[in-house]
């Protein structure tokens, strides 16, 4: 008769963050999102010095809208001060 031997631990309700590591789709789609475009506006004749900077400025955009949105106020604080930091050095 088959025996059970894995070890099952129960973790907590109260652990934060306990599912924050998870790969969902958006973060897929973001990754996967930006060389298909970069390469469709290379093969319409985009030159790659003006589409990096295209591609940077608007990831940007799109980072800061996130962090507006979701009230992350410690890590836009955080990148503030590492901006100021390194503007100083």
């Amino acid at each position: 008769m088959p025996k059970n031997n894995q070890l099952q631990v129960a973790v907590p309700a109260t652990v934060p963050g306990a599912e924050s590591h998870r790969i969902t789709l958006p973060t897929v789609l973001g990754v996967i999102t930006l060389p298909i475009v970069a390469a469709v506006l290379a093969a319409v004749g985009m030159p790659t010095a003006e589409i990096l900077p295209l591609l940077a400025s608007s990831t940007a955009i799109g980072v800061l809208a996130v962090l507006v949105l979701s009230g992350g106020r410690r890590l836009i604080a955080g990148l503030a001060t590492l901006v100021v930091r390194a503007t100083q050095q």
